[in-house]
């Protein structure tokens, strides 16, 4: 998360704030973690002062949660004040819907407005950086790695739980022009064939040559080493009757 400094003023250090005389400045994000800038002049503001300080009217209408120092979760009330010195707070997440979903992350409780919730939100609200991903905590199977770009479904019912760890080394393969990864270096062409949507059981997988290289056909049996020095290996899809 981003600091802000106090500057010296009559009000005592207030953490994750910057905080000029009576004025405190945080940051609100509506639906997402797109956050504004919004100046409060009051360190004990009412929930729907924070709202209306947002332009979030009318504030009945929305939910307000505090993102604590320790990443947890707070919902805001409209009529409960929030100190912004004591609870070291410089975010606040505000949902349109009334609906509430519960996750975790890493055992943190994280409440959240929509039902579903980009990869992105997830790594941000774990602060996770860029060696490690997000796992679904498949209970009695494999986590399953939540991949760039997703957006998990909250809505399933009950409490989905997200974990973190290293991130796995994958090996990136293109065929057709579509980007493909695959957790094993080695693959056989039937199992390549097997990770294309709808493929045609009348082509070949053609395995494109560099530079002077040939294009050959990659047989199903044939195992193809996807680590190489010149960047992820390519291949086609081409009709037997029109390759060699």
């Amino acid at each position: 998360m981003e600091e802000f400094h106090s500057h010296n003023t009559s009000h005592a250090d207030v953490g994750g704030h910057h905080a000029d005389r009576d004025r405190f400045i945080v940051r609100v994000a509506l639906d997402g973690i797109d956050f504004t800038a919004v100046t409060l002049n009051d360190p004990l503001p009412l929930g729907r002062q924070i709202l209306s300080a947002a332009k979030l009217r009318p504030t009945e209408s929305y939910q307000l949660y505090a993102i604590l120092a320790n990443g947890d979760f707070e919902d805001v009330r409209s009529d409960e004040t929030f100190d912004l010195r004591e609870k070291g707070a410089e975010r606040f997440i505000v949902f349109s819907s009334d609906r509430v979903y519960r996750l975790t992350i890493d055992e943190r409780e994280v409440k959240w407005g929509l039902d579903g919730i980009a990869e992105s939100v997830l790594r941000f609200l774990g602060d996770v950086d860029e060696s490690h991903a997000v796992f679904l905590d498949v209970r009695g199977g494999t986590d399953r790695l939540i991949e760039n770009g997703e957006i998990v479904n909250l809505a399933g019912g009950g409490v989905e739980r997200f974990i973190t760890a290293e991130r796995p080394i994958t090996y990136p393969y293109f065929v057709n022009g579509k980007k493909y990864e695959s957790m094993r270096r080695m693959l056989t062409g039937a199992e390549m064939k097997a990770a294309v949507a709808d493929w045609d059981s009348t082509h070949d997988l053609v395995l494109e040559g560099r530079g002077d290289d040939p294009d050959r056909v990659i047989g199903d049996d044939e195992v193809v080493d996807l680590k190489s020095d010149h960047g992820p290996r390519r291949f086609s899809s081409v009709p037997k009757a029109n390759f060699g």
